[in-house]
């Protein structure tokens, strides 16, 4: 569940919205000079980047009226020198304008997480955490502390556990990874880096895909159908990396990977029904007792419990309610324990006559609820 950043995003679509309202031009010829570029025009001027340069059309203006007076060779020509020119300017400042936020990305060095704090003190309030290589973009710097924006969270992070300038450039390809981006209504991917070649399968516009090459203005990527190639002129190409995590984003993601993970716990804990209850025993195939039963289940997710239904009573964390309890969760009874499945149904070692089995919930009066996971 990692969130994305995409460094390079705005740059590409700058170019793109550019050149498209640009590329008109060099289709024009005198007998068309009246086609306004309205359309065009309000395009170019909103992707244009901070300082770029202005654009020769803009309102409802057209080719006609921007070069009256002149021959229609000079028009053509004049507009398409204008055009290849700004082309280039558009193409030296996008260059410039990623490698500045390049060169301002910070990339947490730990082994584990670093904390975004909501000042420059390791005393001040927590806001998220980056993990080892997420990427955040510096926005200043207060003495060993850098301010970095990084997915939904804003704040101070150690200099510390950062790496930073020519080294985290350098990183940033191998911590990344590259996507095309479908840039058209629906493409075609081909088994080759040919117009012709036969057809992977079709794509539509938005979808993104991992780049696994690139040559001569064509890209192969990744599909579900296989690797195939599209033609670059289609495709945007993003660089995206791993974001901080914020303390509400982590509190979700923890919320999702323990219901999976008792889903699991629960769907092995079926494969035991209709085993032996055996007192003080912790075999899932051979016999066990009720919290041998939930010791056995949880060793095999690395969790140690106690082999003593009481001492369970306080494992993990207390659960509000049989309305918030989730697959996994141990129900606590009167010198008894069970695996609660969903749905008001336990799974359990129940007792020497009846064995391992699935009951509902009030086999037992119900005393609490403990989450494991």
């Amino acid at each position: 569940m990692k969130k994305l950043v995409n460094l390079k995003k705005m740059l590409n679509n700058t170019i793109k919205l550019s050149a498209t309202g640009m590329a008109a031009l060099f289709f024009m010829s005198s007998g068309l000079s009246g086609l306004t570029m309205n359309s065009y025009a309000a395009t170019a001027s909103e992707g244009l980047p901070s300082g770029g340069a202005g654009l020769i059309l803009s309102g409802n203006a057209d080719l006609k009226s921007v070069t009256a007076g002149k021959s229609d060779a000079n028009k053509i020509e004049d507009a398409i020198n204008s055009q290849e020119e700004m082309l280039k300017r558009l193409d030296a400042n996008a260059k410039e304008a990623y490698d500045k936020l390049i060169r301002h990305i910070a990339v947490a060095d730990t082994d584990d997480f670093i904390y975004v704090r909501e000042d420059a003190d390791s005393s001040a309030e927590v806001l998220g955490k980056m993990y080892n290589n997420s990427v955040g973009e510096i926005k200043g710097k207060r003495g060993d502390w850098y301010l970095v924006e990084s997915g939904n969270v804003t704040g101070y992070v150690s200099a510390d556990y950062c790496i930073v300038g020519d080294e985290a450039e350098k990183l940033a390809p191998e911590i990344g990874f590259e996507l095309a981006v479908v840039n058209v209504p629906s493409l075609f991917v081909r088994t080759t880096a040919q117009k012709d070649a036969d057809i992977v399968c079709v794509i539509r516009n938005g979808e993104e895909y991992l780049v696994k090459e690139e040559k001569d203005g064509w890209i192969k990527i990744e599909t579900i159908s296989g690797d195939g190639w599209i033609s670059a002129e289609y495709a945007d190409i993003e660089w995206q990396f791993a974001l901080a995590e914020s303390n509400e984003e982590e509190q979700i993601r923890l919320a999702e990977e323990s219901y999976e993970k008792g889903k699991e716990l629960v769907a092995y804990a079926l494969q035991f029904v209709g085993g032996p209850y055996v007192w003080g025993g912790s075999s899932l195939t051979d016999g066990c007792d009720c919290s041998g039963f939930t010791m056995a289940l949880y060793d095999h997710y690395g969790i140690k419990l106690s082999h003593d239904s009481n001492s369970q009573r306080f494992a993990g964390v207390a659960v509000d309610g049989i309305e918030n309890a989730q697959p996994g969760d141990i129900i606590i009874y009167s010198g008894h324990v069970a695996i609660y499945m969903g749905n008001n149904q336990i799974v359990h070692a129940a007792n020497s006559r009846l064995g391992i089995i699935v009951s509902g919930i009030d086999f037992m009066t119900m005393l609490g609820i403990r989450r494991i996971f």
